[in-house]
């Protein structure tokens, strides 16, 4: 052997050292699979630990055939899977271990080369522990909204008790909102919050005397002032409240409009949140189609011509032309048991 080929040689073998011991030591499950057949060749002590079988137990079974894969079909699609793709993962795959303990894992597994043969280096990662912290935070998470959804049920029947002439109005404008935000794509968690929003738009008006939100005669000018400050007075209420969505400030902005001809801040363009847009034509929709106590209702065929009329200009465009398709197009109509006989939506 001559010096050169006795280098590499030594090379060779610390480098097996090297693997070698990350094999044995390492805190992930590793097996080692022939390519071809689909054998275990080799299982690392912390693997055997974690699932209770020895290595005896493992070695020279192939994937499916070891009792702690509880979904037998899945294992030999992973093999069939490596195979053709030469990669896999898995992020939650179900295992058993020998004493019957059902944990999860995250399966990664991937083939290369061993001299001219081809194996598989499966790596399993214990993620029963994150799992646990994971079911744990969504039962938070949904105690959490709960309390909310309580707190907001409870601020729209003081609301609704004042002024029977709005019972109902929040109910119909969070049914629109919703109908509009699943036509425009949103995600779930911004849905929740747009729908709370909604219920609670009108909330400021609890400041408001009960005798002026039911006036049957028009509201002179600094009647409407006092009536157009509840927007200021629900940011205020709720902004106290530890919401996850932004939902005072949807509610302080859902009578602004995209040329600043709105109320009370004069906002914008993008100034103004997507949730108030969309709360802007959802309620001047309703409004529109129901009576309020100085005049009777408009109708729905003039709500959309005027939110129409409005579109890129005080309502945003793409809210718009989703609440006239929902009406034009999906035969949408507001739930008949939220109708009202009148409100104030000003």
């Amino acid at each position: 052997m001559t010096k050169q080929e006795d280098l590499i040689q030594r090379a060779l073998l610390a480098s097996e050292q090297r693997y070698r011991r990350l094999f044995e030591s390492a805190q992930d499950g590793i097996l080692i699979i022939d390519a071809l057949t689909g054998l275990i060749l080799e299982v690392n002590p912390y693997l055997c630990d974690l699932l209770g079988y020895p290595s005896a137990e493992i070695v020279g079974l192939k994937l499916w055939e070891i009792g702690a894969f509880v979904d037998k079909g899945k294992s030999i699609e992973a093999f069939s899977d490596l195979q053709d793709k030469l990669y896999v993962h898995y992020d939650d795959m179900p295992l058993l271990t020998k004493a019957g303990k059902s944990i999860a894992v995250e399966f990664v597994s991937n083939v290369y080369s061993v001299g001219e043969a081809m194996v598989i280096q499966c790596n399993i990662r214990d993620i029963s522990e994150r799992k646990r912290a994971e079911g744990l935070q969504q039962a938070y998470d949904n105690a959490v909204l709960a309390g909310l959804s309580g707190i907001v049920n409870a601020l729209t029947s003081v609301l609704e008790a004042r002024d029977p002439y709005t019972a109902g109005h929040t109910h119909r404008v969070a049914d629109l909102a919703e109908a509009i935000g699943r036509a425009l794509g949103l995600a779930a968690s911004t849905m929740e919050g747009l729908r709370i929003a909604a219920l609670v738009h009108d909330i400021g008006k609890i400041a408001i005397p009960a005798e002026l939100l039911t006036k049957p005669t028009a509201l002179s000018v600094w009647e409407m002032a006092l009536i157009k400050s509840h927007v200021e007075v629900g940011y205020e209420v709720l902004s106290e409240i530890d919401f996850p969505w932004p939902v005072a400030k949807a509610v302080r902005q859902h009578h602004e409009r995209l040329d600043g001809s709105g109320y009370l801040q004069g906002l914008e363009g993008d100034a103004i949140i997507l949730e108030a847009r969309i709360l802007a034509v959802a309620d001047t929709v309703e409004a529109m189609t129901t009576n309020l106590p100085y005049r009777f209702a408009k109708g729905l065929g003039e709500a959309l011509e005027v939110v129409s009329a409005g579109k890129n200009t005080l309502f945003d465009g793409a809210v718009v032309e989703a609440c006239l398709a929902l009406f034009r197009e999906k035969d949408y109509s507001f739930p008949q048991s939220l109708t009202r006989h009148g409100g104030s939506s000003n």
